[in-house]
């Protein structure tokens, strides 16, 4: 399966504060009203990320609109910091979330989905080798809660 190719990634251009809805981010990502995006922590309380849903997008500008305001603060600057940190830039990354295609599991008892590659010797002596090939696909609500069993298995 291989969606659409997507930029993934991009940094504050601006500090967002908590309580904002709108950040700056690079122009041009194409990111679309609906889909999720994530702010990774830029402070020691590693804990304080931010999920949200894209309300709009300004691809000439850069100016991301959010649908619920952050919950928490998230460093930015308009150019790298990495001269000033020994080659690390640390601006607060913005993840894009969302994919083209999707594989939802259905929550029955904690159980949403497993998708397993695996190899089988026929009775004949035959070798079948699975293989799976995966590119910007998103995968949701699979996997087993509170267990080591992943969605992905090989």
């Amino acid at each position: 399966m291989y969606g659409e190719p997507r930029i993934r990634m991009t940094r504050l251009l601006e500090t967002a504060y908590t309580g904002n809805n709108t950040v700056k981010v690079e122009a041009g990502l194409g990111w679309r009203s609906g889909e999720r995006v994530a702010f990774a922590p830029t402070t020691m309380r590693y804990t304080h990320s931010d999920y949200a849903t894209i309300d709009t997008y300004d691809n000439t500008t850069g100016s991301l609109t959010l649908k619920t305001a952050l919950l928490h603060y998230h460093y930015g600057a308009a150019t790298s910091t990495a001269s000033n940190y020994n080659g690390v830039d640390m601006r607060g990354e913005v993840y894009l979330l969302s994919r083209n295609i999707k594989i939802s599991g259905y929550d029955s008892e904690a159980w949403g989905c497993n998708i397993v590659t695996s190899d089988f010797i026929e009775i004949t002596a035959v070798l079948r080798k699975g293989n799976t090939y995966m590119n910007n696909v998103e995968i949701y609500n699979c996997s087993q809660y509170d267990t080591y069993k992943a969605a992905i298995r090989f």
